[in-house]
């Protein structure tokens, strides 16, 4: 998943091309499958261990990661439908109160929501309040250090506000954690559809975004050879133990 939609189609009354694109860009990109194999090269989750997922959106993530989903709590601004044998928490993480321990915390893609509402250092020090003492919190953010950096850049320049991945370093400092680098391929059939796909990466509320629609479709044709490119990711694996 690429950033909190939920959240932002709530906030903006809904986006309705900017849901198809999301939509449509899981499907393309085939992200999730990406993450949870990613997530198993670097951390050994086993059953029956707890899982916090923030921003689950549907839960396919994690999910993904174990067999049994009823030691999983589920939490996102938008509502799913989850089993009654699944923990659903119908809130933001900033609103949420939550009384358990976890030893895992998983938040794929969601830090940039965080850091526009000025929550980020208030998000991170919850997620790490809620593991237990041998937890570990996953990480997974867009790098920005390849084309998406070139992207964020242009599309300031065009719009007032977007949000997009980011994550502060700064909270590192001290923490114990692994990280490692990793692909994901975006690729369209031509370089407006890329464009449509490009809202997702950079959320702005249709009515804005394709008011600049042509600007972004020139951006990438100028940038790119293909209507396709790489969005470099980064996983990070903290853990609360210093």
């Amino acid at each position: 998943m690429f950033l909190n939609v939920g959240f932002f189609l709530l906030v903006m009354g809904g986006s309705v091309k900017l849901e198809r694109n999301f939509r449509k860009f899981k499907n393309i990109t085939s992200e999730e499958s990406l993450i949870a194999k990613q997530i198993e090269k670097s951390v050994d989750i086993k059953e029956g261990q707890k899982i916090l997922d923030v921003g689950c959106a549907s839960g396919d993530l994690s999910r993904a990661l174990v067999n049994d989903s009823s030691n999983i709590t589920f939490l996102d601004v938008d509502e799913f439908d989850f089993s009654d044998q699944e923990e659903f928490i119908h809130s933001s993480f900033e609103d949420a109160r939550i009384d358990k321990k976890y030893d895992f915390i998983l938040t794929s893609h969601v830090w940039g929501h965080f850091w526009r509402n000025n929550t980020f250092n208030f998000c991170f020090d919850k997620a790490i309040d809620l593991l237990n003492d041998s937890g570990k919190l996953i990480v997974v953010h867009n790098s920005n250090n390849d084309f998406m950096g070139e992207l964020i850049k242009f599309s300031k320049g065009l719009f007032i506000d977007i949000e997009f991945d980011v994550f502060e370093e700064d909270v590192l400092k001290g923490m114990d954690y692994s990280s490692d680098y990793f692909d994901v391929d975006l690729k369209a059939n031509s370089y407006e559809e890329l464009a449509e796909l490009v809202q997702v990466l950079i959320i702005v509320p249709d009515e804005l975004y394709y008011e600049k629609f042509d600007d972004i479709v020139e951006f990438l044709k100028n940038k790119l050879d293909k209507p396709e490119f790489k969005i470099n990711q980064r996983i990070l694996v903290i853990n609360k133990s210093q």
